[in-house]
């Protein structure tokens, strides 16, 4: 099925639009953070950044707890609109001068933990709006598409208002962001009826949202492995791409913020490009597309601290993020053709726990690593490790199919 054609639904259609703002603007939100922590304390900007994984994980643990007792669509408007009032919070600081860092590393936490109930509840969401197979592939491709959509947009936004508008009110457009999302969720989800919410109270509901997912890929040995490359390339990206090549760029480059802005543009650009192909094919074989992003993201991100020139870094991007559609679509296909429907919102919080427990791994390590061997050395060990997931894959295919 063409990728566009779920749009043809009205109520896709408002929520896809909702689900691109909003991840349009968390692209101004994660660099105005990383650049804002990097300015104030250098390397040990990872440290923010580790909170930030550390409250998403922690949400995508317990948060359940809650959400699990409300509709999808409530949990995904109040989310909007709370982060939306911390990051006016953050802009107003910053305009009126009282901008620290215990400040950002607090909002940035609920952020995150607001966030962490957001995306469970929007992939639970979709298989009712599109419960057919082949609708249901192209509408995951179509939402994974604002992500990649996002990296394109919001980093070229970032690039031309660079100088233009101060970079702590680049907050104040998230919120807007964010704001217009929730709007966009409501209007929606209005007429929808989606799974009814958890009605069973106690210690025995409390621990089943909490490990539900565990017990439900016990024996899925598929999952273990995408659950595992999952952590791995969130190390990599966390470590190597986010934090890295921004340090990497301040340290080596006349105008960093524009070239950080261009090289994560290409990497939407060739995240976008591969969603829209990938889109069209169901993963019949997931394990080779598990496999392909680990090649393809380890392969780009070790020849990025080489790469001689921005041309020759944003082509490095456009190959390492080819991996971002293999890995997700491949992965949303399991969670959602392999576990019934009350367990899709608990695979995938535990899924969510591999990539902020891998984030907040690399970011508390990074200050570290990056002190004793350097920037370059260590971007470059992280894509070969993740490379190597990817050749592990293959020698493991028969067992893991």
């Amino acid at each position: 099925m063409f990728i566009l054609t779920p749009l043809r639904d009205s109520r896709i259609g408002l929520l896809w639009g909702a689900q691109l703002l909003s991840a349009t603007g968390a692209e101004f939100y994660m660099v105005a953070v990383i650049w804002i922590a990097s300015g104030l304390i250098g390397g040990d900007a990872g440290y923010v950044s580790a909170l930030q994984s550390g409250a998403l994980l922690a949400g995508s643990l317990f948060a359940g707890v809650l959400t699990d007792r409300w509709r999808h669509g409530t949990t995904m408007v109040g989310a909007s609109l709370f982060r939306a009032s911390l990051l006016l919070l953050l802009a107003a600081a910053s305009g009126f001068g009282f901008m620290s860092l215990p400040l950002l590393a607090v909002i940035a936490g609920l952020v995150a933990l607001a966030t962490s109930v957001y995306d469970p509840a929007l992939q639970a969401t979709l298989p009712v709006l599109a419960p057919g197979t082949a609708v249901r592939h192209a509408v995951n491709g179509l939402f994974d598409a604002t992500r990649r959509m996002a990296r394109i947009l919001g980093p070229s936004l970032i690039a031309l208002v660079n100088g233009l508008v101060p970079i702590g009110q680049f907050f104040a457009i998230t919120a807007g962001a964010f704001l217009l999302s929730a709007f966009g969720v409501k209007a929606a989800l209005r007429d929808i009826e989606g799974p009814a919410p958890e009605q069973r109270k106690g210690w025995a509901s409390a621990i089943d949202a909490v490990i539900g997912g565990g017990r439900a890929v016990r024996h899925h040995r598929l999952m273990h492995f995408g659950l595992a490359a999952d952590f791995i390339g969130n190390v990599t990206w966390s470590m190597g791409v986010l934090l890295g090549m921004a340090l990497y760029l301040r340290a080596n480059s006349p105008n960093p913020l524009t070239a950080y802005g261009l090289m994560m543009s290409a990497y939407g650009a060739g995240n976008l490009a591969a969603n829209l192909v990938l889109a069209g094919f169901t993963p019949r074989r997931p394990l080779l597309w598990l496999v392909i992003s680990k090649l393809t993201f380890g392969l780009g991100v070790l020849l990025m601290p080489f790469a001689p020139n921005i041309a020759a870094l944003m082509a490095c991007a456009a190959l390492a993020a080819v991996n971002g559609p293999f890995e997700n679509l491949a992965l949303l296909h399991i969670i959602q053709h392999d576990f019934p429907p009350q367990r899709i919102a608990q695979v995938y919080r535990l899924q969510m726990c591999a990539v902020f427990g891998g984030s907040l791994a690399g970011y508390l390590a990074a200050p570290t690593l990056f002190a004793a061997f350097g920037l370059t050395p260590v971007i470059a060990t992280l894509g070969a490790i993740t490379l190597a997931t990817g050749l592990v894959g293959l020698v493991l295919r028969r067992h893991l199919a």
